[in-house]
Formats: structure tokens, C-alpha cells, sequence
């Protein structure tokens, strides 16, 4: 009986860790635009995904979520941004909601920016005017809204409100900018303010939990890192890193004691030791700057994309990062400012030309192990999402592929 038994424990547990999980919110799970998920075929030969639908949602950077068997990306046309609910396995159109936005085109073709988060049964979405709805996930239907110019004295950011809301303990936590309370904290089921704190105009990342200390909430915005009290809202640590047009938008890489931030415009990045109250800034670097994608982690090594849009944006590399040293082990071309994340041990990158690459997450080498043209145009800047044994990609004009990426069953 023991062989049949261990073999029953094998498979049992081998199922579980083989199992798809949900991406419900800008960066995955955990917001860190990682995946535990181990389903990533690796193996393609000459074959190349199925595409399991396709929809034209309108411009914009707002990227994918899946959760509980339904995907949603917002995306713009004539005068409105429409936030789309999907079937995941199907691709039929559950319900659309839209509302009147401008297009926001400064310096580049605009569209919407925020990608809504999932959140026991609600969908919470953010216009990069500022308005905030809180939504019935399965229906659409309207449970409040409000405004964070309007009803918060917030300071709308030069290209618009980007990050995705943070939803804990019962609170959806999102920047506005304001004087007097850049970030805030409203009630997830009324939309009632619970706490303001700081007063540095917003940036544009999204906010999250910290890995160490789950009462305290990381903040990237226009001065630089912000650490809040989650329950007071109260700004406790903060570190100066701004850039030219006081840009920081790519999320600040959690180490637990410490973070790294990185950014483009000439800014690059720093490793900032946490444990005190005051960081200490551990070594900082030019050669990483990553403009807007963030960057993925793992195994004591980080790997992003150093390089600014515009005429150099050829000159962009992938690169990985030895954490401890702040040196690069290797970098390659050929993704112009494109986007990473990371499932299980593998890097899915989406070039700004609308490839998706393959390449083994390991510090001795680049190894690509596949690519696919999976989009047209230019400027795909938003990251993929992995859910269940599905890619989602979406372009900057708009559409939106569910790829078949998963172990065949």
C-alpha cells in the first residue's frame, strides 16, 4: 500500500502546484508582476499559440486582468474610456461600462492608462481625469463613484491618473495628489473617506503592501518612495528620487528590508536599505534605468528594461541585475522599451513591436527559448498578464489577444 500511496500523494500535490491562479490586479497577485504559476509551455518547436479570441477595446495602456473566470482591460474611443468584462475561456463580451473621458494625448497618442483590480466580487477602475467607480464584477452594474479632483483637491499628474487601486482590509487606497492628502483611503463598499497622508503630488505607480510589515503601504510618486501607515495613513519613511518631468512610474522592486527604485529620464536607480528610519541608500546607478516597466525578481537577481522611449528606444536592452553589487550579468537588445514578467522561473517579455519572448530567469546567461509576433504597431508598453494557462496582451491602438500558452492537459 505505501508505493500506491506515495504515488497518490505525487500526483495530488503535483496537480496542486501545477494549478493556474488569478492575476487580479495590475502586477498579478501580489503585485509584483509575478506568477507562481507552473502551466508555461516552454517547448513550442515551430508551433506558435493558439489565439483564443481577440477584441479591439480602443487606445490605451491599460493592461489585463483575470479573475474568478472573467478578464477585464479598459480601453478608449470617441470621447469615452469603456472598461470590458470577458468571459476568460470564450471571449464573449459579459457587459461594458463606459464614461466620458478626454483623450489625454500630451507627447503621445493617449487612451486610458489604470488597470482596474479585482476585488471579492467588486471591480474598482480609475479615469486618468480622476474619477474612481466601484463596480459589481459579474453584472457592471454601479455601486458609487466618486472624484479625486473634484471631491479631494486632488492635482491630476501632466499624463493623467495611471495607477491601479490598491483594495486591503476592507479599504481602496489610490494617490490623488492633494496638498493635503496625496494618498488616500475610502471604505471598498462606500467609497467614504477613512484617512489622508502626505502631500507630494502623485506619480505613476500603483500602490502596495509591503513584504515585511503588512501595515505599511510603498508609494511611488513625483518626489520619489513614500512608506505609509496603512491604518493612519501617516507618511513614516520617504526617499528624494525625482526625475526630469517628474516622472516615476515603474513599481519600486520590494526586497523586504529593502527596495529598489528605478526610473528613466536620466534618474536611474537605488538600492535603499529600510530597516531604519531614515534609508540608507546601499549603492545607485545610471545603467539602470528603467523608464517604465518594472521590474521582476528572483533568485537574488533582478531582471528589466533599461532604456527611453523615443528615437534611442532601439538602444533599449534587457538586462539582469546582480541585487547585491549593482552590476549587470547580462543584457541583450531587440525588445526596444518592452515589458517583463515572470512565471516560475521564466521570463515572458513583450516588446514595445509586439513580440512575446521566452527567456530562461537565470544570471549566467541570455537564453531565449522562444518568440511570437503576437500584436502590430508600436509603443506597447503594457505588460502582459499570465492567468490559468492564459497570455494576455493588449496593443497601445487597442487589441486585445488571449493567447493559449499552458502545458497541453
Amino acid at each position: 500500500m505505501k508505493p500506491i500511496f506515495v504515488a497518490l500523494c505525487l500526483f495530488f500535490f503535483g496537480k496542486i502546484f501545477t494549478l493556474g491562479a488569478d492575476w487580479p490586479t495590475y502586477g498579478g497577485l501580489q503585485n509584483n508582476h509575478c506568477s507562481d504559476e507552473r502551466t508555461l509551455r516552454l517547448d513550442w518547436g515551430d508551433e506558435e499559440p493558439e489565439l483564443l479570441w481577440k477584441h479591439d477595446v480602443g487606445l490605451g495602456y491599460s493592461s489585463v486582468i483575470e479573475a474568478e473566470g472573467l478578464a477585464y482591460t479598459q480601453g478608449y474611443k470617441s470621447g469615452k474610456n469603456t472598461l470590458y468584462c470577458v468571459d476568460a475561456e470564450t471571449g464573449k463580451i459579459q457587459w461594458t461600462y463606459s464614461y466620458n473621458s478626454a483623450l489625454g494625448d500630451k507627447y503621445f497618442q493617449g487612451g486610458s492608462r489604470s488597470t482596474p483590480t479585482f476585488f471579492r466580487g467588486k471591480i474598482y477602475l480609475q479615469g486618468h481625469e480622476g474619477p474612481l467607480f466601484c463596480l459589481d464584477a459579474k453584472s457592471g452594474d454601479l455601486i458609487w463613484k466618486t472624484h479625486l479632483v473634484k471631491d479631494f483637491g486632488g492635482r491630476c499628474p501632466t499624463w493623467g491618473y495611471s495607477g491601479a487601486p490598491f483594495v486591503s482590509n476592507g479599504r481602496v487606497i489610490v494617490q490623488t495628489g492633494s496638498a493635503n492628502g496625496s494618498l488616500i483611503a475610502l471604505t471598498a463598499d462606500t467609497g467614504k473617506e477613512v484617512w489622508r497622508g502626505g502631500s507630494a503630488q502623485a506619480g505613476y505607480a500603483s500602490p502596495y503592501l509591503r513584504k515585511t510589515n503588512p501595515k505599511e503601504i510603498v508609494v511611488f510618486n513625483q518626489d520619489g518612495l513614500s512608506i505609509h501607515d496603512q491604518r493612519t495613513g501617516q507618511e513614516k519613511i520617504s526617499y528624494k528620487h525625482r526625475t526630469r518631468y517628474e516622472v516615476n512610474a515603474a513599481q519600486p522592486l520590494d526586497l523586504g528590508s529593502k527596495i529598489l527604485v528605478a526610473s528613466g529620464y536620466g534618474k536611474g536607480a537605488a538600492l535603499l536599505d529600510l530597516q531604519d528610519a531614515q534609508p540608507k541608500v546601499l549603492w545607485e546607478s545610471e545603467g539602470v534605468a528603467c523608464q517604465m516597466a518594472s521590474l521582476v525578481f528572483r533568485d537574488k537577481y533582478a531582471y528589466g528594461i533599461h532604456g527611453q522611449t523615443g528615437a534611442n528606444a532601439n538602444r533599449a536592452t534587457l538586462f539582469c541585475l546582480d541585487l547585491s553589487k549593482g552590476r549587470k550579468t547580462w543584457e541583450e537588445r531587440g525588445f526596444g522599451v518592452g515589458t517583463v514578467i515572470l512565471i516560475n522561473n521564466t521570463l515572458a517579455v513583450l516588446s514595445d513591436r509586439g513580440e512575446i519572448a521566452l527567456i530562461e530567469a537565470t544570471a549566467d546567461r541570455f537564453n531565449e527559448m522562444a518568440r511570437f509576433q503576437v500584436l502590430g504597431g508600436k509603443n506597447n508598453w503594457t505588460p502582459p498578464s499570465y492567468a490559468n494557462g492564459r497570455m494576455y496582451c493588449r496593443s497601445s491602438t487597442g487589441m486585445w489577444v488571449c493567447l493559449s500558452m499552458g502545458k497541453p492537459q
